[in-house]
């Protein structure tokens, strides 16, 4: 793998020596982060509270890339290096379009060169943690008024819109997992989907899920209820609108989705199956130096059999002030957990965030200052009345 690592390098190098033949572009980028903070958290109204944090720093990603272009041709080769999940992300990539006419066609495709979660026996795990099949991607058309994509793509827009500050106390959904921010619960997944520009200041999209995934709807939704297998697959269907009246910004993105038995050559299709359903609205106004915020979502997984579910539903609102090139930004969140267990319903557990940043710039470099907290709120629960606090100094350089 080192090696293989070491051609892919060695390739992108090589187009870079060769830009002024092919007429290729080539750069290298990457970015520094250093910070100091101090975080107290309380486990529950009972614990005691538990203070740490100091000095830290990382190194973000490394991406070398070269770009080429030939009228109404282009190309982009990629290979980045990051540290994520745990492991090494090696990823090599390449993307292109070309318009012929008034179409305009786009795709890429990637490859990570992954090699975390090997143990020291390099002779039977020699690839695990590596990429186990092909790329999946997706085929993009546009004229410009009208765009289509078929594949494995981002159909749907989040319409999360909300600003948070260097300091940690944002709320999330489904943060053992996904982390997703406040919105409609959904990412990429295997699909078709429609997109129409109504006029310049309105679009609208139409999306169809169908595939032999088991655990990913609408993108994001992976609770599978009813302990679905191999055998299933998942339908659904969603729509988005975003649009600007004057200085009102809209978005609002629904999605719902169900697994389906299929069935096996000696095994009938059986009735388990899994319900999902999400809506996100985004709202924003621009009021010059002011722009305040509003991030509403919800998303729900209901078993037919287990009578289980998971749910969230939570809101986000705030603003962002501009002074000169400084920026204050005010953050308040609120989400609430309200899953069962077999039918059983638990008292839902409410979480609110608050956050309060100063962004800047020293020469180069970008300093961030906040300050965030959470609290947990549930009668019933073991983590009623827990808390975080968070004051940190962000100091951070691309290069």
């Amino acid at each position: 793998m080192k090696q293989l690592s070491k051609i892919m390098l060695a390739a992108v190098a090589s187009v870079a020596l060769a830009a002024p033949a092919f007429a290729w572009d080539f750069s290298a980028s990457g970015s520094a982060t250093a910070k100091l903070n101090q975080t107290t958290v309380k486990a529950n109204k009972d614990a005691n509270a538990l203070t740490g944090g100091g000095v830290g720093s990382e190194g973000g990603g490394i991406s070398l890339k070269s770009a080429h272009s030939d009228g109404a041709a282009s190309a982009n080769l990629t290979y980045a290096v990051d540290w994520a999940d745990g492991g090494l992300d090696e990823t090599l990539s390449v993307s292109g379009s070309k318009k012929v006419g008034n179409w305009s066609a786009s795709a890429g495709t990637s490859f990570n060169l992954d090699r975390y979660g090997c143990s020291t026996d390099n002779i039977t795990n020699a690839r695990c943690g590596q990429q186990t099949g092909e790329d999946s991607t997706s085929v993009t058309l546009t004229d410009g008024t009208m765009t289509i994509k078929l594949g494995d793509a981002a159909h749907l827009s989040s319409q999360n819109v909300s600003t948070s500050s260097a300091a940690a106390g944002a709320v999330s959904f489904d943060t053992a997992d996904d982390d997703a921010s406040v919105g409609a619960f959904v990412g990429a997944y295997n699909g078709v989907s429609l997109g129409y520009k109504i006029s310049d200041t309105m679009s609208a999209t139409v999306a169809y899920q169908t595939s032999a995934d088991v655990a990913d709807a609408c993108g994001l939704g992976d609770n599978t209820m009813d302990g679905e297998g191999a055998t299933y697959g998942i339908s659904g269907t969603g729509l988005s609108f975003n649009g600007t009246f004057g200085t009102i910004g809209v978005g609002a993105t629904v999605c719902n989705a169900a697994t389906a038995d299929k069935g096996t050559s000696t095994t009938s299709a059986v009735g388990n199956s899994t319900a999902y359903s999400t809506m996100g609205i985004g709202i924003t106004m621009d009021m010059g130096d002011i722009k305040p915020f509003l991030s509403i979502g919800s998303y729900s997984a209901d078993g037919s059999q287990s009578k289980s579910s998971v749910g969230y539903s939570g809101n986000e609102l705030g603003l962002t002030y501009a002074l000169g090139n400084d920026t204050i930004v005010f953050y308040y969140g609120s989400k609430v957990d309200s899953s069962t267990t077999t039918g059983t319903a638990a008292e839902d557990m409410t979480t609110t965030g608050l956050e309060l940043g100063y962004n800047t710039t020293v020469g180069p470099a970008a300093l961030g200052i906040g300050y965030g907290s959470q609290s947990v709120a549930q009668t019933d629960g073991a983590g009623d009345g827990g808390s975080m606090t968070d004051i940190e100094f962000n100091l951070s350089y691309s290069f």
